[in-house]
């Protein structure tokens, strides 16, 4: 997927370095749109013929592909009318070319409504018709809308006609994928070349239907433009889930330690431990505290317990007793219901900067990580931070509604902070690498907004890497895994009735799956 300054760089390497015009792009992005129309209103069922179409363009590129998709849906037997939400004195270049064709088709009406400021002159503009094509802003938006088009849009959202925006619905910001002030909620959108950043990373983006059509030339980014965003699929997850052969048994699915829970959290270290086994782990050991000890084997069976506190809270001796429980594990999960003391708040410190096993760190253990966190990047193993939107904002000394309103830019934030593999949690989790990679995950539901979700994926990414996955791996497998569980999960038992318990079986469920249900020979 693309940002909006990647998808014009594309655009240029396409045009200065493959030698395709720009008029040429823009023929080939009207006549995708127009196919995607053909075949939309086929399933209605509605001829292309029959029916009424509008078309609302603005001044640049993005008018300009309207203008030839109004003169194929013409050509195409429609009835097309064309209003400008921009003043025409203003269109140029490409767009000014398309726009002079079109004008020599005299059963095309083109009216100038540039200057109209007025929502309600602007819906008897449209009329009542079957399609609107949103064709004003693409990626280009880089202000709030105002003026005519604010009026066009609100315009079109008021119409019941289907609604089909070009390469971005206008007023939408294709990083983010906010709403610039008002923008249009279209029912399907053709965007050129990739999908852009914003529909992915914002789960309520209005773009309804998302059809990626092609140029006529490779979509590709120069390197000065950046990594280009993935969005996951379960083809490209199902290479990194690990596999084993015939012979393997639980020494060689690798042990993983977890060091969780306090007294009156020992749900936490519980579902942790047991989505570590469930994920694939050959053995896990929960290190907690003596109290938290107790509470912990009256819960599990499969997973064996330790301790490293004698007290309610960490001591002189913890962080050795770890080190020691550390020598026969190949990862380690830290921080699910771990006390909040100041003795713990040392230790979690120290051994996030010393332990030499890949460690995931969540929840409490992020909290006692504070604000200064560039000592990760001296940490003696890869580490992977999972933080939920309230975590981070603490990580980065920043709101969580800045957070939010900019999750892409959180996420790489305290990558370049840590030097670590960063999981930023919520509906479309975001995976951030230290080489600049960006992975979404598609997953957005309701269901995983419930108490010891988190804790479940921490296990299943401290399984991940006990098995031998390397830090990026093990959070793509783990967090596509999680999100296609909860998925599944809430299919059987709906979304506000999961539990987090209802989690770890079905996470195996979706590795078997992934891995093929299969051993790998050797």
């Amino acid at each position: 997927m693309f940002t909006a300054a990647q998808a014009r760089a594309s655009d240029a390497w396409v045009m200065n370095t493959l030698g395709l015009p720009g008029l040429v792009m823009m023929e080939n992005a009207g006549l995708a749109v127009v196919y995607a129309i053909r075949h939309t209103l086929a399933a209605r069922p509605l001829a292309l013929a029959d029916a009424d179409v509008v078309v609302v363009c603005g001044a640049g590129q993005n008018g300009g592909d309207g203008f030839v998709i109004a003169r194929h849906l013409a050509l195409g037997g429609a009835k097309v009318r064309v209003v400008t939400a921009l003043p025409a004195a203003k269109i140029r270049g490409d767009a000014e070319r398309n726009l002079q064709v079109l004008r020599g088709l005299s059963h095309v009406p083109v009216r100038d409504a540039g200057h109209e400021l007025d929502r309600q002159v602007w819906q008897d503009l449209l009329g009542q018709p079957d399609v609107i094509v949103d064709a004003v802003f693409g990626t280009g938006l880089n202000a709030d809308v105002q003026g005519a088009p604010a009026a066009a849009i609100a315009a079109m959202n008021a119409c019941q006609a289907l609604r089909v925006s070009v390469d971005v619905p206008s007023g939408l910001d294709a990083d983010s994928g906010r709403q610039r002030g008002v923008a249009v909620r279209a029912d399907l959108t053709v965007t050129m070349a990739a999908r852009k950043l914003g529909f992915c990373v914002n789960p309520d983006a209005p773009v309804g239907d998302v059809v990626v059509a092609q140029l006529g030339a490779p979509a590709f980014v120069p390197p000065e433009g950046g990594p280009v965003a993935e969005w996951l699929e379960a083809a490209f997850v199902s290479q990194l889930v690990p596999r084993f052969g015939a012979g393997s048994h639980k020494g060689s699915r690798g042990h993983l330690l977890v060091i969780a829970g306090a007294p009156g959290t020992t749900g936490a270290a519980a579902l942790c431990g047991l989505a570590g086994l469930r994920a694939g782990a050959g053995l896990v050991t929960v290190a907690s505290t003596r109290k938290a000890q107790n509470g912990l084997d009256a819960k599990l069976a499969e997973v064996m317990s330790a301790v490293y506190a004698e007290g309610e809270d960490a001591d002189g001796d913890s962080f050795d007793l770890v080190v020691q429980l550390s020598r026969r594990m190949k990862a380690v999960a830290l921080g699910p219901g771990i006390p909040t003391g100041p003795g713990t708040k040392v230790l979690v410190q120290r051994l996030a900067r010393e332990l030499t096993l890949p460690t995931v760190i969540d929840a409490d253990g992020l909290n006692h990580l504070g604000t200064e966190v560039a000592f990760l990047k001296e940490a003696a193993a890869p580490r992977v931070l999972t933080p939920h939107p309230g975590e981070m904002a603490r990580l980065l000394g920043v709101t969580t509604a800045e957070v939010q309103g900019d999750r892409v830019a959180a996420a790489r934030a305290l990558v370049d902070k840590s030097g670590a593999v960063v999981v930023l949690k919520g509906a479309r989790t975001l995976i951030a690498t230290p080489l600049g990679e960006l992975f979404i995950n598609p997953a957005a539901t309701a269901a995983l907004g419930t108490a010891g979700s988190g804790d479940v994926l921490t296990g299943t990414l401290g399984a991940l890497l006990a098995q031998g996955l390397s830090a990026r791996d093990a959070a793509i497998c783990g967090v596509f895994a999680h999100g296609e569980a909860a998925l599944a999960a809430s299919e059987r038992l709906g979304t506000d009735r999961l539990v987090a318990g209802d989690l770890p079986l079905s996470i195996a469920q979706r590795l078997s799956s992934l891995g093929g249900a299969r051993p790998h020979a050797g």
